[in-house]
Formats: C-alpha cells, sequence, structure tokens
C-alpha cells in the first residue's frame, strides 16, 4: 500500500524525517510502504534482520524483550507520530526486540538501505540527522532518569500526565493499554500500579471510571511526579 498525502505530511513532523529537505523526503518515502496490522499481530522478532525503520501513523505498538523464563519487559510503547527502529538501521544487524501491534494499527515502512545510500551521499544531511537523533537520545537520557530515580508513585504520576491530550480537553486518560503492560513500561509490578492508582484516588487526586482516569488536579500531580 502506498503511503498518502496525508501520511506524508504526518511523517514530516517526527523527529527523523524533520532533518530532510523536500526532495530528499520524497525519495525516501518513494521506497516506503504501508502496513496496517491486527490486534497482536507481529511486525518482527527479536533477531529478525533489520530491513527498515518504522513511524506508527495510527494505534500502538508494544517493543519488548522476552527473558529465558518467559517473563516479558516492555521496553516501550509506541504511539502516532513516533519512529522505532531507526538507530538499529546504523548498527547493521537485527531487531533487539519484539514489535507487536496492541490494537489496529497503521505504519509507514521505510527502508533501510535507501536511507543510508541518501546519508552517504550527502555530509551535510548526515549532520542535520546527527542534530535530531541527538535531540532523541537527550530525550531517552531523561526517560531513563525518570524511570531510574523516580519513585513508582512518581513514575506512575509522569505516565498519567503524558496521555493527557494537547489544549483545552478535559484532564482524563482513557487506559487503552492493559494495566499489566503500562505496569511493565515503568518497571513496576501490576500490583504497585494498583496500589498507586487506589492511593491517588483516596487523596481524591484522581477519579476513576472503568478505564477512564479523571486527574481531578493536574497542577498538584505535577508537583508530585
Amino acid at each position: 500500500m502506498e503511503i498518502s498525502i496525508l501520511d506524508k505530511e504526518q511523517l514530516k513532523t517526527g523527529y527523523l524525517l524533520a532533518a530532510l529537505g523536500e526532495s530528499e523526503f520524497d525519495a525516501v518515502v518513494a521506497h516506503g510502504t504501508i502496513r496496517v496490522l491486527a490486534p497482536g499481530e507481529r511486525l518482527f522478532d527479536q533477531g529478525d534482520p533489520c530491513t527498515h525503520f518504522f513511524c506508527v501513523l495510527s494505534g500502538i505498538v508494544k517493543l519488548c524483550r522476552v527473558a529465558p523464563s518467559g517473563e516479558e519487559k516492555v521496553m516501550d510503547l509506541v504511539r502516532k507520530g513516533h519512529y522505532f527502529a531507526e538507530a538499529v538501521m546504523f548498527m547493521g544487524g537485527r531487531y533487539p526486540v519484539h514489535a507487536r501491534a496492541l490494537e489496529v494499527t497503521r505504519l509507514a515502512a521505510l527502508e533501510n538501505q535507501h536511507f543510508l545510500g541518501l546519508l552517504r551521499g550527502n555530509g551535510d544531511l548526515c549532520l542535520r540527522m546527527l542534530s535530531s537523533m541527538s535531540q532523541r537520545v537527550h530525550g531517552l537520557i531523561n526517560e531513563i532518569d525518570h524511570l531510574t530515580l523516580h519513585s513508582s508513585a512518581q513514575r506512575v504520576i509522569g505516565y498519567l500526565l503524558e496521555q493527557l491530550p494537547q489544549g483545552d480537553a478535559p484532564a482524563s486518560v482513557r487506559l487503552i493499554v492493559p494495566k499489566h503492560i503500562i505496569a511493565s513500561r515503568l518497571g513496576i509490578q501490576p500490583e504497585t500500579l494498583s496500589r498507586v492508582l487506589a492511593k491517588l484516588r483516596a487523596e481524591h487526586l484522581i477519579d476513576v471510571h472503568d478505564d477512564t482516569i479523571l486527574l481531578n488536579d493536574v497542577e498538584a500531580m505535577r508537583r508530585l511526579s
């Protein structure tokens, strides 16, 4: 399936292709395709050869590793507008994680070899790419700090704040991802997640209605995060 004009507009807003000029962007997209995954469908497995990098156009992709014991550790939940597997492209190796769709998901799959060919012939583009990827690395370092230096409650509060819609929409979060997956992503046990939510509810900072969480005092929660 070819990449539409609307899809191209979304790809341009992501950090990776934002560094490209118009002709460079068109050349990369010309070697891309659209993938649509059903809930639970695999995109790739840990150890598969890395041939493409991806951008989520809609839906959610779970990136995870599986221990020899069978325990699954969620490394990331990739949402609309975000790229993934781009770093592996520069290592010329294999995907280090499993990738699965959590819901119906549309992806742009972009070909590694063509993208790398553009970089090899353009030093200025390489510098622009380094700048974009450096900003991305800085963001990931901040995320690691949050997961390692913050308490369980701070991680949960931070996650809820990250999920808030932009603009003047009501301060509510719909948990479309199962709680055990959220807990794994935050590096805590599901029981701990439930305890933190119960404590926030007892303190009247949130209200829980089925899979929707209302944040009663966003500023107070930001001070706690």
